[in-house]
């Protein structure tokens, strides 16, 4: 079972990698192979509907398959403005259904404010169900990200480390229950 973990965030010192992590670390130890694409370690250009698509950096044809060799994902976004960064919706506008049809994904949010990630997770979830994928429905957000984690990456609020953590385990439960694919036809 493989994993391909998400953080929206070019950021560095990101909080939604830091809560991706959590989330990547009980799916490992629930048994999944987990990759990580960070993307402020990714030099993705901006997605202009080329109709060569060979003509695209190497990052993107890297971005594709590592995407394509998923059997589920965890995918992570700041609220930036009350939506995903634009670097998580230019990074998914390089795929479509093709690599994420009747996959399952886990989805959380990072936000500084004090309502969380609700709008950027409502619209992953739309996103995902338009490239006919399943989201997971506990889809945690993190408000005050700025302040929620500990020095060890681990969150100071012990009921949303554990929701995070329960995120990881759902994913690969639901992955075996399944078949690691659902048919959505």
């Amino acid at each position: 079972m493989k994993i391909v973990a998400i953080s929206g965030s070019m950021n560095p010192q990101s909080t939604t990698r830091q809560a991706v992590t959590i989330v990547m670390n009980a799916a490992e130890e629930a048994g999944a192979e987990v990759e990580l694409i960070h993307l402020g370690d990714w030099k993705l250009p901006i997605f202009d509907c080329r109709t060569d698509e060979s003509t695209y950096p190497e990052a993107v044809h890297r971005f594709r398959d590592t995407i394509a060799s998923a059997d589920a994902y965890i995918i992570g976004s700041p609220q930036y403005h009350g939506s995903l960064s634009g670097s998580l919706k230019n990074a998914l506008d390089f795929i479509s259904a093709r690599e994420l049809e009747g996959k399952f994904v886990a989805l959380v949010g990072t936000a500084a404010g004090q309502m969380g990630a609700t709008n950027a997770l409502n619209t992953l979830n739309e996103i995902c169900r338009n490239l006919h994928a399943w989201p997971l429905p506990s889809s945690p957000s993190i408000p005050q990200s700025y302040s929620a984690f500990l020095p060890d990456g681990s969150l100071k609020d012990a009921k949303l480390q554990d929701r995070l953590e329960s995120l990881g385990r759902q994913l690969v439960q639901v992955m075996g229950n399944n078949g690691v694919r659902m048919d959505v036809r």
